[in-house]
């Protein structure tokens, strides 16, 4: 991510934090629908791969919270007041 432009920065974090955004609004309606398979009591096999799905789902979005940081942290690095106290 070096020398990238400050303002390209800025699209890609907002770009992986909709991401996420999404992927957060999918995992509530699998638990939504796991929730109802659990009620009707059957379809224990369709349960487990939503669990599953549940499961991955939350590794990538762990995955995009770190590509938030790393964006963070360059934003940051590119600041002017980051830059004027490195200068001092």
């Amino acid at each position: 991510m070096n020398n990238q432009n400050p303002y390209q920065l800025i699209a890609d974090y907002f770009e992986v934090q909709q991401a996420i955004l999404l992927l957060v609004f999918i995992l509530s309606l699998i638990r939504a629908e796991i929730v109802r398979l659990t009620a009707e009591g059957n379809n224990q096999e369709e349960i487990n791969n939503l669990v599953q799905a549940d499961f991955i789902i939350q590794q990538v979005i762990l995955q995009l919270v770190s590509i938030l940081l790393l964006i963070e942290a360059e934003i940051a690095k590119l600041s002017p007041e980051n830059g004027a106290q490195n200068a001092a």
